[in-house]
């Protein structure tokens, strides 16, 4: 019988090897990403070892990337893979809402290859894979290697037991039984302000909730935690880790206790012999790996510095150009949305500088008085890296260095940004019908919220 393993690398990083192929997923190994607002909780894997191993390989190797942020497409990763790996390889994707991600690959003229939504794809080596659309930009996926099944659900796909219901169906038309299911304890994110730690001890519930429903409505064999092994790092956003589940504490709660001996936590460089491991005969890596974890949660570096301040002047010049690039791609469209309400300025505090700023896209940036009821707050200098940075508003958001002054402070936040989302996306005036269904579903987002607050 051909050989068929599973080897885990770090967070969300893992390989499948069968006696004729290579398959690598998601590799973030190394360095700190969203403008160092996350960090591995254990540092010690690296890009070079990695590679030392697909080289060494002798296979076809495929990459599987899950979604374009730097927490799966770590870019100094794949320009030190481009230079570097001598072998045969194919960068594999589902093409969907978010068009960067293949772009970005063909950008840095790697092979690529599409993986439709639903469609089993067969690779060399008896590997086949499925990507699995959520809805969220993110994507799941199922793998078949040596006769095994592996689904791999990140920290997003299947949140609630509905949603396990409503994908048994397709996940049964392709595979019989799920072998090892990948899924996460805890979502990397915004959760709260600094003083807000019972909505942190509210989403670790919520985390644990999510993977017993997992469990008990797909009933894999084997349940391995990836995705939750990084860490908020920086000054302006370490709060964030307040509430957040060590893996001891999360096999210690009452909800788990049906399930907990099918959960094996896994060290980096820890493998799998798919074919012939069991949770009992992994007994003894799986306690190994929990101490190795648990020091890893107490042993925490001291956070990084939040960047430079940037002054007014800065600010302002940094804004105007924003204006000026997102009118290239949408023209007059991101003016429109403001003149008609669906995008409101955003009145932002500055706490370095002690100042409110209001950005509007109608007139360009202002300051206000001090007094005045901002939407959010954050750091001169992460306000700057928003305002010029491609990807601002998804770094600042995933990075979670702002906290909220309003209720409303959050959906002002975002939906102010969705020009620069959209334009990220690549739905502008290229592609018509993209930013179409963008606009609409923002809308339908936005009349939901109405209606929620109505009925409150």
């Amino acid at each position: 019988m051909p050989r068929a393993s599973f080897t885990f690398l770090n967070h969300a990083c893992f390989i499948v090897r069968t006696d004729g192929a290579l398959l690598l997923a998601d590799p973030w190994l190394e360095g700190a990403v969203f403008d160092n607002a996350w960090a591995l909780v254990d540092p010690s894997s690296s890009d070079g070892a990695l590679l030392d191993i697909l080289n060494g390989a002798g296979v076809p190797v495929y990459i599987w990337c899950s979604r374009a942020t730097p927490d799966r497409l770590a870019l100094p990763f794949l320009r030190r893979f481009r230079a570097e790996f001598r072998g045969i390889a194919t960068f594999l994707y589902r093409p969907g809402r978010d068009m960067r991600l293949g772009e970005e690959l063909r950008r840095l003229r790697l092979p690529v290859a599409e993986c439709p939504d639903g469609a089993a794809v067969g690779l060399a080596g008896g590997l086949r894979l499925t990507a699995l659309s959520n809805g969220d930009g993110d994507t799941a996926c199922l793998i078949g290697a040596g006769g095994r099944h592996i689904l791999s659900l990140g920290e997003r796909a299947l949140p609630t037991i509905a949603a396990c219901q409503a994908l048994l169906p397709r996940i049964s038309q392709l595979a019989p039984r799920i072998d090892l299911l990948l899924t996460s304890f805890g979502q990397m994110g915004w959760c709260g302000n600094p003083d807000s730690f019972t909505v942190r001890e509210a989403a670790a519930k919520a985390a644990v909730e999510r993977m017993a429903a997992q469990i008990e409505r797909l009933r894999p064999r084997l349940v391995v935690p990836v995705a939750s092994f990084a860490r908020f790092a920086r000054a302006d956003n370490a709060w964030l880790n307040g509430g957040r589940l060590a893996p001891r504490e999360l096999l210690e709660t009452v909800r788990l206790e049906n399930v907990r001996g099918l959960v094996r936590f896994m060290a980096p460089g820890d493998g799998i012999d798919l074919l012939r491991d069991t949770p009992a005969t992994m007994a003894a890596r799986h306690e190994a790996a929990l101490e190795h974890w648990s020091a890893c949660w107490r042993n925490r570096p001291p956070p990084l510095p939040r960047p430079p301040a940037a002054s007014l002047g800065e600010l302002k010049a940094a804004f105007s150009r924003y204006r000026e690039h997102v009118a290239e791609g949408l023209h007059v469209l991101p003016w429109l949305l403001e003149a008609t309400g669906l995008v409101r300025p955003l009145l932002l505090h500055l706490p370095d500088l002690r100042q409110n700023v209001e950005l509007s896209y109608r007139h360009g940036l202002r300051l206000r008085p001090r007094e005045s009821s901002a939407h959010i707050a954050m750091f001169s200098g992460t306000a700057l890296r928003l305002l010029t940075a491609a990807d601002g508003f998804e770094t600042a958001y995933a990075g979670g260095c702002f906290w909220t002054l309003r209720r409303s402070g959050l959906s002002t936040f975002g939906r102010f940004f969705l020009p620069q989302r959209m334009g990220r996306r690549g739905a502008d005036r290229r592609r018509p019908l993209a930013m179409g269904g963008l606009l609409w579903r923002a809308l339908l987002g936005r009349m939901a919220r109405q209606l929620q607050a109505a009925l409150r």
